[in-house]
């Protein structure tokens, strides 16, 4: 009898465990719909009534409000750029923007207690909250801009046709081979561009840890009609560039620039937009997928054979069998012609073979990637960029990992006048050939290397 009902305690234990108590039961009951700019959100985490109050889920809400949403040991942090919150529970406090607001938190136990008063929402810079009378649903509207691209166009509409800017990278790389060093590099960038016609002055200075190693370099770069000349202070000399790759990058950087191509190509990853209206700016900001990513490489990947100097197709092209140029094995010049016009064709065809091949074999995954522009109001010219990627790769049994910090500021719009190639530039130029014979290299040394 004795374990009978021992048996028939636990059961009741277990039912007790089971079934929801009165509170969190009539927590259920209160529980209402969010509704996000329109949208309704769907989640296990919804808002209820609590004390006279809505609570409302601050991940649920941030996510669909297009803010960037982490979570480091028990912190949530949701942001924008313009606006960040840090919610900690366990500290009882809430952040916003460094600040510790004035309020009470958490305000339930609920989901780690990562929910957030009606009341408290309305006092954030671009949100607004209304209860519907029936108390069934929570409205949310923020400040986003609607039609996201009706305001691309206008962007591209805008008449800005020279700027400055300012640029500095900080990138990590580790590998999972741990007798591998990490390597730490920070390049800085200034630049001047002109974009009709095209015009360009860049200034680099790279620092880069390696293997316990510290390397510097600095570059200089001019691109103008009078060609393609770069600075390189490894030989303390400038390099005239080769006047094919110069055309390929002016026809590039056309394409590039062209209002239409641009609009058509961010319209792919048009969902992972948003632009957000404040006082005197907008603030743009721009996550991408997998899935998008290896979009935006395949439309690189499509420029890279016009740019491809011909010494570096010249081998593709001896792979090619069963082609020949040579006259004797021809019945006429027009079989010549065909062969050649066939060869060319099937040479692009490899490039863009290996290049694809070459994608796959890197097995690359996006796991965060974060774009924020901060643009004038009134003139829709760009101000600020800042950005942050983190994604792996993985090479045969090894896995990379790379972390990117981006910053930039530009200036000095439709101020550029000119860019003009120094004459002294121009004149003490050396040729690639010189170049590569500087490095310890002639050119059918430097193909295995870039080969390789």
């Amino acid at each position: 009898m004795k374990k009978l009902g021992s048996w028939l305690f636990a059961f009741v234990l277990l039912l007790a465990f089971a079934v929801p108590n009165s509170n969190v039961q009539a927590a259920g009951n209160d529980s209402m719909k969010l509704v996000v700019d329109g949208v309704e959100v769907a989640g296990y985490e919804q808002p209820f009534l609590s004390h006279g109050e809505v609570l409302i889920p601050v991940e649920n809400l941030f996510k669909e409000a297009g803010y960037s949403v982490s979570k480091d040991k028990g912190v949530v942090t949701a942001t924008n750029s313009q606006l960040t919150v840090d919610f900690n529970a366990s500290a009882g406090k809430i952040l916003v923007d460094g600040k510790k607001a004035d309020t009470v938190f958490p305000l339930t136990l609920n989901n780690g207690g990562n929910y957030i008063s009606d009341s408290f929402l309305s006092s954030l810079e671009g949100f607004e909250v209304s209860v519907s009378d029936d108390k069934t649903s929570v409205q949310v509207t923020t400040n986003r801009v609607k039609d996201v691209e009706g305001f691309l166009e206008k962007m591209l509409d805008v008449d800005l046709n020279s700027y400055s800017a300012t640029m500095k990278i900080d990138q990590k790389m580790k590998t999972s081979n741990p007798e591998e060093e990490e390597i730490d590099m920070i390049m800085d960038m200034k630049m001047d561009v002109i974009q009709d016609p095209l015009a360009l002055y860049t200034s680099t200075k790279m620092q880069m840890n390696m293997d316990g190693e510290n390397l510097d370099q600095s570059s200089e770069a001019y691109l103008t009609k009078d060609g393609f000349f770069q600075y390189d202070s490894m030989v303390d000399k400038w390099i005239k560039m080769d006047d094919e790759l110069t055309d390929a990058l002016f026809d590039s950087s056309v394409q590039q620039m062209d209002p239409l191509a641009q609009l058509e190509l961010t319209k792919k990853f048009i969902d992972g937009i948003h632009i957000y209206e404040y006082e005197d700016q907008y603030v743009m900001t721009q996550t991408i997928t997998n899935e998008q990513f290896r979009e935006i490489l395949d439309e690189v990947m499509a420029l890279l054979p016009g740019l491809l100097p011909d010494e570096t197709t010249e081998s593709v092209i001896q792979k090619v069998e069963g082609v020949s140029v040579d006259a004797k094995a021809t019945d006429s010049e027009d079989a010549v012609i065909e062969e050649e016009t066939t060869e060319e064709e099937v040479t692009d065809e490899e490039i863009a073979d290996d290049l694809e091949s070459i994608l796959d074999a890197l097995d690359i995954n996006i796991e965060e990637f974060l774009v924020v522009s901060t643009i004038d109001k009134k003139t829709l010219f760009p101000l600020e960029m800042s950005g942050v990627t983190k994604m792996t790769m993985g090479i045969e049994d090894e896995t990379i990992s790379i972390t990117q910090l981006i910053s930039g500021a530009y200036s000095n719009h439709n101020n550029v006048e000119e860019i003009k190639i120094p004459a002294d530039v121009i004149k003490n130029a050396i040729t690639m050939e010189e170049y590569l014979k500087e490095l310890g290299l002639d050119e059918e040394e430097a193909e295995p290397e870039l080969e390789a």
